[in-house]
């Protein structure tokens, strides 16, 4: 009697124990992004226009950027910018078209000198953006990955997509390439 009322108590005491383990996920990620008060591509209207760093996917041989990107803060951030940062249009149909611009002039501008000169000669900008064409040929965890991909890495997150439709005006990176190539 003593032993089933003893293996009794200590049943009990472990069932608290696995309940409490238990995390029920029932919010979602527009909740927690609103908790946090954290802007993401998929909160922008037609027309708005921000600064991103890359977050590229492929599909079909085709870029896309993930509705998740949050735009970058450059006017906050206290570090200096440096190199080129997209500034992305927000076009009708879920589209992008995508300038790439001096990171350390748009860090200027967004901190309120909206006449800031260029910070790179046209040499290094050149440079810069063939720095970037050969970046999306980086795959791994900080590289260009499928959409497909993209999407299992964070299950939680539904993803939306951007087509780019356009890298400072070509539509193809064979013209992007030829445009900045010496």
């Amino acid at each position: 009697m003593f032993r089933a009322a003893a293996f009794a108590a200590c049943l009990s005491s472990l069932l608290p124990l696995s309940a409490a383990a238990e995390v029920l996920i029932d919010i979602d990620a527009h909740t927690a992004r609103a908790a946090v008060q954290r802007t993401t591509l998929d909160d922008l209207s037609i027309n708005d226009t921000a600064l991103m760093h890359s977050s590229f996917c492929i599909k079909d041989q085709r870029l896309f950027v993930p509705g998740w990107t949050s735009p970058s803060s450059l006017g906050t951030d206290t570090y200096a910018a440096n190199g080129v940062i997209f500034k992305a249009v927000v076009l009708p149909g879920k589209k992008l078209k995508i300038t790439l611009v001096d990171a350390a002039q748009a860090q200027n501008v967004a901190k309120g000198n909206p006449s800031a000169p260029s910070v790179l000669s046209t040499e290094d900008y050149n440079k810069e953006v063939r720095g970037h064409i050969n970046y999306l040929f980086s795959g791994g965890l900080f590289g260009t990955t499928t959409c497909d991909d993209e999407q299992r890495q964070n299950p939680l997150r539904t993803l939306t997509l951007f087509e780019v439709e356009s890298i400072n005006g070509f539509n193809s990176l064979s013209e992007l390439l030829k445009s900045v190539s010496k």
